[in-house]
């Protein structure tokens, strides 16, 4: 069975012959990696087998990316949404936010123009090179896109956005429509030049270790319409739809749920996710992917690692709306590449379907 195969099954609800394994992995683990074993010029994803493929357009305002400063420790970045934002020079964490580029209604106004879609933002030839390669190795490829609040909070910052969506919601849904108006319009682009995925991973943070970042009830009036719009266009060309949404997203499954979505990731245990939980209640309404404390996989014990691992497999496998192996959120530097490596063996060894 190809990766293709399994993962399509997994998010569609049934078996496939073994559990799909995907990861993230900081650049700091990949360069750590790179003394232990990991071939120069390799990606980890690549050297592992993992089975999905991301991607990515561009849905930004389209800022040229500029390098403000950097030193031996530091360096500090613009993006193509004009946010400015200062990281660890091996990019080992979440970046600190310094500015951003709407500061007002006004900003917004002007700069809206620039999110149009254009040919222009689709690097084609290298895409469809990508593509060409992952069909031949029977990868399973995801149209890529950061979409709503992880959208809104690039543009204006956190603190004003939250401020926004408590004092002037319809401002906010203003620039939801925009952007899901955006991502449509890329994702045409996309098919119309030949560029094609079985799925689509979409990016939103709605959580932190105490629960979402805005009420549930926010989120339905606000949001959900926006979620629900890309989720029924992906589903038009028959393609689910996985969320990546960070921290503690339990209450708002159902809402998520109710937009469309057909699996969730990564499910963050160290905000307070439960995988059996979630497989209990949802499980035969949703593919979950991840779920798995990557804290025991650094574990001094390689013990712990693996009952981790197995419990995890078996809540996933149990769980009838299918599962994809990843970790809580994405491999840190305190993971070795050998420690890694003994995570994916048994994974393909635990994860096979009778």
């Amino acid at each position: 069975m190809t990766s293709r195969e399994r993962v399509s099954l997994a998010l569609r609800h049934q078996r496939p012959d073994r559990v799909p394994i995907f990861e993230c992995f900081w650049d700091a683990t990949v360069d750590r990696w790179r003394g232990e074993g990991l071939p120069e010029g390799v990606l980890p994803e690549d050297y592992f087998g993992l089975e999905i493929e991301l991607m990515e357009v561009d849905n930004t305002f389209g800022f040229p990316h500029e390098i403000v400063e950097r030193t031996d420790e530091y360096v500090i970045e613009r993006d193509g949404w004009g946010c400015l934002k200062r990281n660890w020079a091996d990019r080992r964490s979440t970046p600190e936010l310094l500015d951003f580029a709407v500061k007002s209604r006004g900003d917004w106004h002007r700069l809206k123009a620039q999110l149009t879609p254009d040919p222009s933002r689709i690097a084609l030839p290298a895409m469809k090179a990508k593509q060409q390669q992952w069909r031949d190795e029977g990868q399973f490829i995801c149209f890529e896109a950061m979409i709503g609040y992880d959208i809104l909070w690039r543009k204006m910052g956190v603190e004003r956005a939250l401020m926004a969506i408590a004092e002037d919601p319809s401002w906010v849904m203003e620039i939801y429509e925009c952007d899901a108006n955006m991502i449509i319009g890329m994702a045409e682009l996309c098919l119309a030049n030949g560029l094609e995925w079985d799925g689509a991973w979409l990016y939103d943070d709605l959580a932190y270790r105490g629960g979402p970042l805005f009420s549930p009830k926010a989120y339905r009036e606000q949001l959900l319409p926006y979620h629900r719009k890309l989720a029924d266009y992906f589903h038009s060309h028959g393609r689910p739809v996985i969320l990546h949404s960070c921290g503690n997203i339990t209450s708002l499954v159902p809402e998520l749920l109710g937009a469309g979505f057909d699996c969730l990731q990564p499910l963050e245990v160290k905000a307070g996710c439960d995988l059996a939980g979630l497989a209990k209640e949802y499980g035969s309404q949703v593919c979950f992917m991840g779920g798995v404390d990557v804290r025991a996989l650094f574990a001094q014990d390689e013990a712990e690692m693996e009952r981790e691992v197995r419990s995890k497999l078996a809540i996933g496998m149990s769980n009838p709306g299918g599962y994809v192996f990843h970790s809580d959120h994405s491999i840190p530097t305190q993971v070795s590449f050998q420690r890694y490596a003994k995570v994916v063996e048994l994974v393909r060894k635990q994860g096979a379907y009778e």
